[in-house]
């Protein structure tokens, strides 16, 4: 996963948050103007990261 796709994952998820969540209506594009850039780096790594923590518990564990 590269910084960029890390980055728009984290958007995607800020984004799908306010709007299904919190119900605050912020359009995709003005995200920026609500939110710095490293909180959408941090959001997609942390996401990224937990699942790739639960694919590895399952084929070490269960599997």
């Amino acid at each position: 996963m590269s910084y960029i796709e890390a980055e728009r994952l984290g958007r995607v998820l800020i984004w799908a948050w306010n709007k299904y969540v919190k119900k605050t209506a912020i359009p995709y594009k003005e995200i920026d103007f609500h939110y710095s850039d490293w909180v959408f780096l941090l959001t997609g790594l942390v996401f990224f990261g937990i699942a790739l923590g639960i694919i590895l518990l399952y084929f070490a564990f269960i599997r």
